[in-house]
Formats: C-alpha cells, structure tokens, sequence
C-alpha cells in the first residue's frame, strides 16, 4: 500500500470555520493550535455547533499570538486575546477542560454575531478540547464511497471536521486500523475507534444550513449502526505531519 497525506486542517476555535495548513506539529494533546479557543455562555457552558450554527459563520485565525475572527460580512477582529479568570468548561460528554475566559472584542464581537453574551475560553497548555481523541483521520475514497447515497456528488470533505485527509487506500479501510498503530509522516499515531456522526455533517461548512443528507447516507450504505465516517486516534510519538508525507498502517 502507498498512501499520503492528501490535506491537513484545523479548527482554531472549536465550533468555527476549519483552517487548511500544509503541516502540524501533533503531540498528546492534538495538532498545535488546534480547539484552542472555544465559545461558552455566560455559566462557561460550551457552545456545540449542533445548536449555534452560526460558528460555521466566523473564520478564526491563530497563531500562537493573535486571534483573528472574520465574520460574514467581512469584518474582523485581531489582536492578542484579552485572558481573564481561570474557568472550567465541558465537553458534551461532560469531561472537565480547564483554562481561561476571554473577554474584550473578541467576545463582544461574537456575541454580536451570535446575538447573545458569550465570551471566548481559552484551554491551558496540556488540556484537550478536541472531543473524544486529539486525531481524526479519513480516506478520500471513504468519501467518495458516499456520492452513491447522495445523488452522484461527493461530499465537502470539511464537513467531517478531520485533521488528516489521506488518499492511496480502499474506502472505509481506515475503519479497520482501531488497534493498529500508524505511521503519518514523523508521527506515530494509533486508531482508536470509527467516529460516530452527528448532525454537523448535515450541514454547509461555510453557512451552518442544513442541506445534505449525509447521515441518511451513512445509514443507507453502512447500516442503521454504521453512522460513523473516519477514525479517531491518539499521538504515541509526537512529531510533524505535512501534506503529501507517507501515510503506513503498521
């Protein structure tokens, strides 16, 4: 088998528009900037795309310095985020992440946005905002695999949010690497489990509207209990990941 690394991406602010790198630095926690920021109401309750579409909206930008937020008509915010108290959050499986609460124009400027307060939380270094493993990883065939289901056309790869896009395999044979571990470029990855979908893949990436079936499609071609598209996975040795780098299931 010879594959690569067809795409790379990330979401600097959890919920918001994905970001396309030509490289990541992975480690324990993830791609480096990766969910650095994410968006909670006033109780530091985090905000889930699946009920605050409009984060598909905001185009974040980060750079280990500035955030900068672009929103739909064209506006942006940059600076320095504006740290403030020490806060908790959760994820929706109710783990506990740590950090820290942003407020100034970077909250104002989403809330206005949102149409509602919010303010920005910033993870502590060490702290995981990605979901349920730090990696995803999908095939470009997998994703072809599922224009049968949806009248020829293949999906937006971005709806499924994934940090690494690999080409040079059959379609869903990522879903059989849980246990195997992966070598993508200087890192060391291991599959852990398909990743189950939820409504955000019904979605525009770049709008938030609801427009294609994409998980009636899973159903339809996976089964009732197939509803998931790509693998999570951990970092075992840290390391970079560039775009067209060798990707081995070992």
């Amino acid at each position: 088998m010879s594959a690569g690394v067809t795409q790379l991406s990330i979401a600097p602010v959890k919920g918001m528009r994905l970001v396309a790198a030509e490289a990541l630095e992975l480690d324990a926690t993830g791609a480096r900037g990766d969910r650095a920021f994410c968006v909670v109401d006033r109780e530091s309750r985090l905000l889930l795309t699946t009920r605050t579409p409009g984060l598909l909206q905001v185009e974040p930008r980060w750079d280990g310095d500035t955030l900068t937020l672009r929103f739909p008509d064209g506006s942006e915010v940059a600076g320095p985020p504006e740290l403030g108290a020490s806060a908790t959050t959760a994820n929706y499986g109710g783990r506990p992440i740590h950090g820290r609460l942003v407020g100034g124009a970077h909250a104002e400027a989403v809330s206005a946005h949102l149409g509602r307060p919010v303010q920005l939380f910033a993870r502590d270094a060490g702290e995981r905002l990605a979901d349920d493993a730090p990696v995803t990883l999908m095939s470009r065939a997998s994703l072809a695999a599922l224009a049968p289901a949806l009248g020829g056309a293949v999906p937006d790869a971005r709806r499924f949010r994934m940090t690494i896009a690999i080409d040079g395999v059959g379609a869903w044979e990522e879903h059989g690497w849980p246990g195997r571990q992966v070598a993508a470029g200087e890192a060391l990855l291991r599959g852990l489990d398909p990743v189950p979908r939820c409504v955000v893949t019904t979605r525009d990436p770049d709008d938030g509207r609801t427009d294609v079936p994409v998980l009636a499609a899973l159903a339809e071609l996976r089964g009732k209990r197939g509803v998931t598209f790509g693998i999570w996975c951990e970092v075992l040795r840290p390391g970079t990941v560039r775009v067209g780098d060798r990707v081995e299931p070992l």
